[in-house]
């Protein structure tokens, strides 16, 4: 008869891995979860660590899109009250244009386009949390002022950068309008028309030349109201985009879920076979002494 030398190091050996395995499904009984390394499968923890970046791509994204939301936002209220501004100017401008108002009234009419235009070029340099809005990427800087002069010029320190988001798809949804875009800089731009539409009346310039700078800023109204679409399409995008990132996150964690978690009935039977198990090798070990040897058996 063969004996094996090792009997009792792998009876020993058998008895640490019945209760390691016994912790192991009790642990993943208690948590729900069945995937905690990746030595407990590879193939689970791989495709969990997929999800969860993706998962961690999204709240990012979210996150990201609720501030620059907040920020475009405010954006699109400053120019809502620019055109509201500028509509004023050229219906006010239209009435005094009429050659029946006297100098009085034609100074007052002046008074009250210079007023509108301060008024535009304070919206102009709109800030959201202490970045200023049409600047372009120097947000730091105020993008607009007048330089002294009759008419001033427009002065304009931002740049003409534009900024984008992605998302995480990969799209680029337009987040800022640089301020040369919508209100012009030098002697250009709905500003400088401004500029130029008080300085005729305070002049007493011809009908037809003020009729010549309503029209202009018409145009400025148009391109103003042209980069505000711009704006609320980059908006509506992001809104859109960060709806669906929402709406895929729950549908990466219900994959999550079905990765790593662990399934209780199936568990509670391993458990269950392997707490028999862990109990017959304690009562072998525990009666070893009991068995005869092999010289009592010589004997």
């Amino acid at each position: 008869m063969r004996i094996d030398p090792n009997f009792v190091q792998n009876l020993i050996s058998a008895v640490n891995q019945v209760q390691a395995n016994e912790q192991t499904y009790t642990n993943e009984i208690s948590t729900g979860v069945s995937v905690n390394s990746l030595s407990d499968n590879p193939a689970a923890a791989s495709q969990d660590y997929l999800l969860r970046s993706e998962i961690s791509a999204n709240d990012s994204f979210i996150q990201s899109a609720s501030t620059l939301g907040s920020q475009m936002q405010v954006t699109d209220t400053a120019l809502g009250s620019v055109v509201t501004q500028l509509t004023s100017a050229i219906s006010l401008a239209t009435q005094g244009n009429n050659g029946t108002l006297n100098a009085s009234n034609v100074a007052a009419v002046t008074n009250q386009l210079a007023g509108i235009r301060d008024e535009v070029v304070s919206l102009a340099n709109s800030s959201y949390q202490g970045q200023y809005l049409f600047a372009g990427s120097r947000t730091q800087t105020q993008p607009f002022a007048l330089s002294p002069g009759s008419p001033p010029l427009v002065l304009y320190s931002g740049d003409s950068t534009v900024t984008y988001a992605v998302t995480p798809n990969g799209q680029n949804i337009q987040m800022n309008l640089p301020g040369n875009q919508v209100f012009g800089s030098g002697s250009t731009g709905v500003l400088a028309t401004m500029n130029t539409l008080i300085n005729d009346f305070s002049t007493g310039a011809s009908a037809s030349t003020i009729a010549v700078d309503i029209s202009h800023l018409s145009a400025g109204l148009q391109t103003v109201s042209q980069q505000r679409v711009i704006l609320d399409n980059g908006l509506s995008r992001l809104q859109a985009s960060s709806t669906y990132a929402q709406s895929e996150t729950t549908q990466l964690q219900a994959a999550q879920n079905a990765v790593i978690q662990s399934n209780p009935a199936k568990l509670a039977a391993e458990l269950s076979q392997t707490t028999t198990q862990n109990t017959s090798l304690i009562d072998m070990i525990a009666n070893l002494d009991a068995l005869p040897t092999l010289f009592s058996r010589l004997n």
